[in-house]
């Protein structure tokens, strides 16, 4: 497979983030796929999904350290293999109790610290965990998020309303 994603750049310092990628998270992909979809092909299927991502952001993966591209890729991953899953179940990706974009900004401004922002994100459901840890940790816009994890703009927007309704609504328990 690496040959595959190395023949899809022309540049050489592309091709070595690349196989460097490759070589060092595959492993780690594979394990999250498989703990989400408990199943080689399919946790296979979304490792493939996640690295042909990789290579339409390449250039957003030349200027984190180490540590970010493997949250990053572990993040990618995880949200493919919840979507298959979701796909799979017929389920719907988002519950009808999504809070209007008005009783959101309703809401006062919390000062928190970064560890608590981080304490806070992970608390939350997977797939909100993955969006808000873009959002507010790794500070991607809505649309680098869309674009990443291959969601629609809308489903990414309601996504972090959710998610900043239920992380105040922990702040205000925590006072």
């Amino acid at each position: 497979m690496l040959q595959i994603y190395l023949a899809a750049t022309d540049s050489a310092e592309d091709k070595s983030l690349i196989e460097f990628l490759y070589t060092e998270y595959k492993q780690i992909m594979y394990k999250t796929a498989v703990s989400i979809l408990h199943n080689n092909e399919d946790a296979e299927d979304a490792v493939h999904e996640a690295f042909l991502r990789v290579l339409k952001n390449i250039s957003k993966f030349r200027k984190y350290s180490c540590n970010e591209n493997v949250s990053y890729l572990v993040i990618i991953v995880r949200g493919i293999a919840l979507n298959m899953l979701a796909a799979k179940n017929n389920k719907t990706e988002l519950p009808d109790d999504i809070p209007s974009v008005e009783d959101v900004e309703k809401t006062t401004e919390i000062n928190l610290t970064y560890e608590q922002v981080v304490e806070n994100i992970n608390n939350l459901s997977p797939s909100l965990k993955n969006i808000a840890t873009l959002m507010w940790v790794n500070q991607l816009s809505e649309k680098e998020i869309s674009q990443l994890l291959d969601m629609n703009i809308n489903t990414v927007r309601s996504s972090v309303s959710r998610a900043k309704a239920i992380l105040n609504k922990i702040n205000k328990e925590d006072k």
